[in-house]
């Protein structure tokens, strides 16, 4: 089933994937844990996607595919508690915990809106040094600029489609701040410092709201809606994405992404 799952994606030649969603309605349908299934999920997806030499003993790993990027967002620097890049869990589901686990991910060092990566792009990932989490030397920026694709799972763009900060700090909107952030961040070497960095953060009395864009996604084919049985896939472009945000601030004062209280 999960071959069949990952087959509905669809992935073709798209150089880079963002995957993220809710997989429990996928999970409650195969036999075996949870954790075990979505280890054969990414197995499944190194081997079709990522890779053409990838052993079950993961001690071998050639770049020579896709790359797969999973949300590790993980808020607890906002808190000024310690991050540590290679032990804080990730906040945003199960499967970027798995892959956190895994030998062939590496994770970007923002220590609040970080990825687990694998593939052809990796290097490139782990070796950017943002201070924003959504600054022009952001994975956000660097997915964009590779046109990338973004996979969501079974969620609304509420609930999974982070990317729309992205394009309102590229137009500086001005229902929203930059925010520093500092406390203690250990590296993947084990070094521990005091450390700043930022988030473009909303204004007081300000409620991201984006579920209009579901409809002028679907409307200006930028997300192709497919169901595997029923559980609902939605596939973005992100460049096409990023015109239609940038539209919607310009022309529209962003008014299909956020609101007032």
């Amino acid at each position: 089933m999960l071959e069949q799952f990952i087959e509905k994606l669809e992935l073709g030649n798209v150089k880079c994937i963002i995957l993220t969603g809710n997989f429990m309605r996928l999970l409650q349908r195969l036999d075996g844990s949870a954790r075990e299934n979505l280890n054969l999920l990414l197995d499944i997806f190194s081997q079709k996607y990522l890779t053409t030499s990838y052993n079950q003993q993961r001690d071998f790993f050639d770049r020579g595919g896709g790359t797969l990027a999973i949300q590790t967002f993980n808020w607890d620097f906002c808190k000024s508690l310690s991050y540590d890049i290679l032990n804080s869990k990730s906040q945003t589901g199960a499967l970027g915990n798995i892959a956190l686990k895994r030998s062939e991910f590496k994770r970007t060092k923002h220590p609040i809106y970080s990825f687990a990566v694998a593939g052809k792009f990796q290097d490139e990932l782990i070796g950017l040094e943002n201070k924003g989490a959504f600054d022009s030397s952001s994975p956000f920026d660097f997915m964009y600029k590779k046109n990338a694709k973004m996979i969501i799972i079974d969620l609304p763009l509420q609930d999974s489609f982070t990317f729309v900060h992205y394009v309102e700090q590229c137009f500086n909107v001005d229902y929203r701040h930059n925010k520093s952030f500092k406390s203690y961040y250990i590296d993947e070497k084990g070094v521990k410092k005091v450390a700043t960095y930022d988030m473009f953060v909303r204004n007081d009395g300000v409620l991201t709201d984006i579920n209009p864009l579901e409809n002028i996604f679907l409307e200006k084919q930028v997300m192709q809606l497919d169901f595997f049985d029923d559980i609902c896939i939605k596939k973005i472009d992100l460049k096409k994405a990023f015109e239609i945000i940038a539209k919607d601030i310009k022309e529209n004062k962003g008014r299909n992404l956020y609101r007032k209280l």
